[in-house]
């Protein structure tokens, strides 16, 4: 074994075994023991402390000491041979200290400086350890003095510890108790927590909350002017001069710095509960471009619009706006047609408006005349027009060409030849600006265009016609 311990016992010997008639044993420069035929002789020195074994050339000292470490030669001078050892003794008890040139510090302004010590042992090497992991040197860590310093510089918050400092022999090692540093940091950009709106004749709670060693001290400002301190803010009743800026600055006395947040309360008063819709004055028209608004004061978190108590259904025809404040259809449609409200919601309250009824207006759609096509002079003729269209059209009548009347019912008067023609009915929607036409023949035939009907016995079997010659005289 090498190296040993002190106070222990060693044996040197040659491998492989020599018989040796005449050499000598050497530490360093002085002569232990030399053999000759026979016999051998051991130094005055060393008498008491070690034997030597003639027949196999062994020589063992006892009771080691840190100065017995050296180099040990066994020279053969017959025969001639040559062997050296190097011997390490070393001491087996290892108690190290470790001191710190400081324990309170602020970060990044201080810089920490370990210094390990030993009270006994020889053939030292340091290790550094932050709780179980190993300090390696960087930027910011060095170590000198053959690792038995360590420096941090520009201490943080993550350099607490704790340290300890592990020496090291061939044979032993110590640790040293731990030493934990208090680093002062801080505090860093503060967090305000509370509504962001509020309302009037309410109080409001912020709080207030920054990272910092050790903790902060608050102070609460509005609009520049300091109000209380602490890390808790209650405002009194609001009013509308309550809306704007509060801001809380964060303070440690023991780093000396110092950081600012603030938010914005906004304070909304009546108007808020008179949410409204509004369409700037325009009538949804189908088939064109129709937007409502939700009126409201101060800026609600959040917007939401229904339809017949459901939520609208949004898609790439119906769309809001980033703040969801405008309903938009693109094309509106007949089927958008129901009761709309919007609500509003804060962390505070939510509001509801007052149900606004979506007219769709359309048409005309095609219209249809009602009414014969056939009739004869002397007579008069009831002509009806409808169709469908959201507000009801106006009709007007013509008749090859000229108008003759308005309304949906036209009656003639008693006809004549010259009645026989095109009657066109125009329907036209106000709202929307839209007409649509369309024409009916009417035949009329005198009397004397009355043909009775001849019955032609076509086969020998019997056939019963019953044949009616009213207005409708056709050849039967």
């Amino acid at each position: 074994m090498n190296p040993l311990a002190v106070g222990s016992n060693v044996t040197l010997n040659l491998v492989p075994q020599s018989p040796i008639n005449i050499g000598t044993w050497s530490y360093e420069t002085t002569v232990i023991v030399i053999c000759y035929p026979g016999g051998s002789s051991v130094s005055t020195h060393y008498q008491g402390r070690v034997s030597f074994n003639h027949s196999s050339s062994e020589l063992s000292i006892n009771s080691l000491q840190l100065h017995d470490s050296g180099l040990y030669t066994f020279q053969g001078m017959e025969p001639v041979l040559k062997a050296v050892l190097a011997l390490s003794v070393q001491g087996k008890e290892l108690t190290s200290a470790c001191l710190a040139n400081a324990t309170d510090l602020v970060e990044l302004n201080d810089t920490a400086i370990f210094t390990c010590s030993v009270s006994s042992g020889t053939s030292l090497s340091y290790r550094w350890l932050n709780g179980s992991s190993e300090v390696t040197a960087s930027d910011r860590v060095r170590l000198s003095g053959g690792n038995s310093t360590l420096t941090i510089v520009s201490v943080t918050r993550y350099d607490e510890g704790p340290f300890r400092c592990e020496v090291i022999n061939g044979i032993s090692n110590g640790t040293s108790q731990p030493i934990g540093l208090n680093v002062s940091y801080g505090p860093e950009r503060p967090i305000i927590t509370g509504p962001a709106l509020g309302e009037t004749g309410h109080r409001v709670t912020f709080n207030c909350w920054a990272s910092s060693q050790p903790p902060s001290q608050f102070s609460w400002f509005f609009n520049g002017s300091q109000l209380v301190t602490g890390s808790v803010y209650e405002t009194g009743l609001l009013t509308l001069a309550s809306h704007l800026e509060y801001t809380c600055v964060a303070f440690n006395n023991i780093t000396g710095r110092n950081s600012t947040v603030s938010k914005i309360l906004t304070v909304v008063g009546e108007s808020w509960s008179n949410l409204s819709i509004s369409t700037g004055g325009n009538q949804a028209i189908e088939g064109d471009c129709f937007t409502m608004t939700c009126n409201i004061v101060g800026d609600p978190s959040s917007i939401h619009w229904w339809k017949n108590r459901t939520l609208v259904h949004l898609d790439n025809r119906t769309r809001v706006s980033f703040d969801n404040r405008t309903l938009t259809f693109n094309p509106v449609q007949h089927s958008d047609y129901g009761e709309y409200q919007c609500m509003a919601l804060n962390s505070v309250s939510n509001r509801t408006s007052n149900r606004y009824t979506l007219l769709v207006n359309y048409g005309p759609k095609q219209p249809v005349i009602a009414g014969a096509p056939i009739a004869e002079t002397d007579q008069r003729v009831t002509f009806n027009c409808s169709d469908s269209s959201q507000p009801p059209s106006q009709f007007s009548w013509f008749f090859n060409g000229s108008q003759v009347a308005t309304g949906s019912v036209y009656k003639t008067g008693p006809l004549t030849l010259a009645s026989h023609g095109e009657y066109t009915c125009v329907a036209f929607n106000n709202i929307t600006g839209r007409n649509s036409t369309v024409s009916k023949m009417l035949t009329v035939v005198g009397k004397s265009d009355y043909r009775f009907p001849e019955i032609v016995l076509m086969h020998k079997t019997l056939i019963s016609l019953k044949c009616c010659a009213h207005i409708c005289l056709y050849p039967c």
